[in-house]
């Protein structure tokens, strides 16, 4: 796994995976590899290695997002590799506001945008989901803010509509898992994303059928409380 910064001696590892991905039953030639870990004073962070080189786009992005004691996203830093593109992104999450900086091939590019209170950040991968899922708690709709990796990250402003489905047991890496589906939409956009019972994704469904699998369970943290309120109090 590639990581924008290592994981340092005083981190204790929580959680770890490695979902494959597949279109129509078929390897797509992309993977994700995720890890969460806990810091000093409360603080979590969540790095993910987006690696799509072998698909058909050739892309890749790595992601370390920092969140604060109460739970609450605080900064992310991002870089996307492309065939055509290199970019260097940098969100910082304070307060009322959101700055976005990105260096793209270069050109350095600038952006504030607003965060009111209840609103909710994700970024495009399978595992940042589930930190969605446990945001949200169990509102069936609310704001959001994510980047928008079609047009080169920006920031995107959205409402979330989340419902729950009822928990399954699903094999994952030869392992018996209780799961329970969610289904994310937002704009033109579906997702369903099964999370186990410490909140991580185990396998996620894309409305066009691209899928993604886990292949690598590793959980070390206690099972999170089901009904806890993950309500954004800002």
């Amino acid at each position: 796994m590639r990581f924008i910064i290592r994981e340092l001696d005083y981190e204790k590892p929580l959680a770890a995976g490695r979902l494959h991905y597949e279109q129509d039953g078929r390897p797509a030639g992309a993977e994700e590899l995720w890890r969460w870990t806990e810091a000093v004073n409360g603080y979590h962070f969540l790095r993910v290695d987006l690696d799509a080189r072998q698909a058909a786009s050739g892309e890749s992005t790595l992601y370390h997002l920092t969140l604060n004691p109460a739970g609450r996203p605080e900064r992310l830093k991002f870089r996307f590799f492309g065939p055509e593109t290199r970019m260097t992104g940098d969100v910082l999450l304070d307060g009322p506001m959101v700055s976005l900086s990105r260096d793209v091939n270069g050109q350095r590019l600038e952006t504030v945008a607003g965060w009111p209170a209840g609103m909710l950040f994700w970024f495009p991968a399978t595992a940042a989901l589930g930190l969605l899922v446990r945001a949200a708690g169990g509102r069936p709709a609310f704001p959001a803010l994510t980047l928008d990796k079609s047009a080169a990250f920006v920031l995107r402003p959205v409402e979330v509509y989340l419902t729950a489905g009822q928990e399954e047991v699903l094999v994952v890496a030869r392992q018996r898992v209780v799961a329970r589906p969610f289904s994310i939409r937002w704009d033109n956009q579906e997702r369903t994303v099964w999370l186990d019972e410490y909140g991580w994704p185990v396998k996620m469904v894309r409305g066009d059928g691209l899928a993604a699998v886990e292949t690598r369970y590793v959980r070390y943290q206690p099972a999170i409380q089901r009904d806890a309120d993950f309500h954004d109090e800002r």
